[in-house]
């Protein structure tokens, strides 16, 4: 049988709480970060596995070529 618990009041120092409340932000900056590089990681793996058929380089160079051509010659 389980018992249902509510908790209706938390009594902390106050400076101990604000140490709590650091610890926390510290820890998820970190749980953050963490997912990030696994993000960029798992976006790696998909990029590879695409291979040649994205290719950003190509794209930013066509564009950049008709911006000085359209301006320069203008």
């Amino acid at each position: 049988m389980q018992e249902e618990v509510k908790v209706t009041s938390i009594k902390m120092p106050f400076w101990n709480m604000v140490w709590f409340i650091i610890k926390w932000t510290l820890a998820s900056i970190v749980a953050l970060a963490i997912l990030a590089l696994l993000f960029v990681a798992v976006m790696a793996v998909i990029t590879m596995m695409m291979g040649e058929s994205v290719d950003f380089g190509h794209t930013v160079n066509h564009y950049s070529s008709q911006f000085h051509s359209h301006y320069h010659n203008n």
